[in-house]
């Protein structure tokens, strides 16, 4: 058998943990350590908790090391480590460029995006809120710059009407996992041809862009089909919400599913109503309602649309 390749992989959350489980798994590698971040707080009871990829790191027999964001952790790790490959998927640290630079096969990273196109945090998201009709995940190398490396390979994968960003996601992750094994061993075998992005078509999305704050339905300005895929970018958070009066009380909805209906309604955007047992809301075009079909009020468990408009929206009826 061939000599394996030393592999140091930096992840943090769920999605990271299917990429190292295949990589550990794969006997053309041998992954060293990870570097992850360190145990947080969680819960009302703000229990110190590791991170999905610390988890299975600490199961698998892996060792883990924490840089916690400083440049001699880093040059640590490499003394310890001595890898030959560094592989990344969703880390959340900006890493310094002699350690990306330190490996014999360099730093691979997997973006899921079609890049130069939404480089940074929430590019699924982005995808969604923008009406993409596809996305990908971008295999490329690391470089100091945001999202700036060389590409290896692009992987393309079509975005379907009710795709939410979790569902995207794990489609994603999916396939990243079932690719990523020999994509790298292509790489190391000399069989990919690093591509210089193109920096003028490159567009940016930031971990801001996916907030509470604009997370809000603004029915008055929001185009209808944007207020849809809104929806769908915002799941599993932090949620699409806006605020209706209930029983007399303004009270936080959150939408978790909804889909655009060709119904006639002269009401203000934004005005909630019931029309054949349908929970909607009227939109700026008053050829397109909005119906909401699973959803939560504040205060309140989540429900789906017949169950709200049987209890606490039977005065809509």
């Amino acid at each position: 058998m061939e000599k394996r390749t030393r592999v140091i992989f930096l992840g943090t959350d769920w999605e990271s943990v299917e990429t190292l489980r295949v990589l550990h798994e794969d006997e053309r590698f041998d992954v060293v350590g990870v570097i992850t971040t360190v145990d947080k707080p969680v819960g009302r009871k703000q229990l110190l908790t590791p991170s999905k990829v610390k988890e299975y790191a600490l199961d698998s027999g892996i060792e883990v090391f924490h840089t916690e964001k400083n440049v001699d952790r880093y040059q640590k790790a490499i003394d310890i480590f001595k890898p030959e490959l560094i592989v990344c998927k969703a880390f959340g640290e900006l890493i310094p460029g002699f350690f990306l630079e330190y490996p014999k096969y360099k730093s691979i990273n997997v973006h899921f995006s079609i890049l130069p196109k939404y480089r940074g945090a929430v590019p699924i998201q982005k995808a969604i809120l923008e009406g993409e009709r596809e996305t990908g995940i971008t295999f490329m190398l690391m470089a100091e710059g945001l999202d700036e490396g060389d590409i290896l390979e692009i992987y393309k994968e079509q975005i379907q009407p009710n795709d939410t960003n979790l569902s995207l996601r794990e489609r994603l992750v999916k396939k990243s996992a079932s690719v990523i094994g020999d994509v790298l061993q292509r790489w190391i075998d000399g069989e990919i041809t690093p591509q210089k992005q193109d920096s003028s078509k490159a567009t940016y999305c930031w971990q801001k862009d996916i907030s509470k704050e604009n997370a809000e339905i603004k029915w008055e300005v929001m185009e209808p089909e944007y207020i849809e895929r809104l929806v769908r970018a915002m799941i599993p958070w932090p949620i699409a919400w806006t605020t209706v009066n209930i029983q007399g009380n303004t009270k936080i909805m959150k939408i978790f599913e909804s889909e655009l209906l060709e119904i006639l309604s002269d009401n203000t955007p934004g005005t909630l109503y019931s029309e054949n047992n349908q929970l909607l809301f009227s939109t700026k075009n008053p050829n397109l309602s909005l119906r909401v079909k699973d959803l939560q009020i504040e205060g309140k468990a989540r429900t789906k649309e017949r169950d709200f408009l049987n209890g606490l929206g039977r005065e809509l009826i």
